[in-house]
């Protein structure tokens, strides 16, 4: 899998930021996504929204956990 450039790590981070405002549930399959791709962003910036973030604003979308 490519790594992400800084400049889509940063508009993954910008798009999030403004998501997790939401104060609403989502489709789990849409918070898993971000999930996942909110951890690849962090992992390459190294701040910024993380995996964790998305996980604490929509818990049932992660039941496992």
């Amino acid at each position: 899998m490519a790594r992400m450039t800084p400049q889509e790590a940063t508009a993954v981070n910008t798009l999030y930021g403004f998501l997790t405002g939401i104060d609403r549930e989502i489709p789990a399959a849409v918070a898993q996504a971000m999930a996942t791709l909110a951890s690849r962003a962090h992992n390459r910036l190294q701040a910024g929204i993380s995996e964790h973030t998305v996980k604490a604003q929509w818990p049932t979308a992660f039941p496992a956990e």
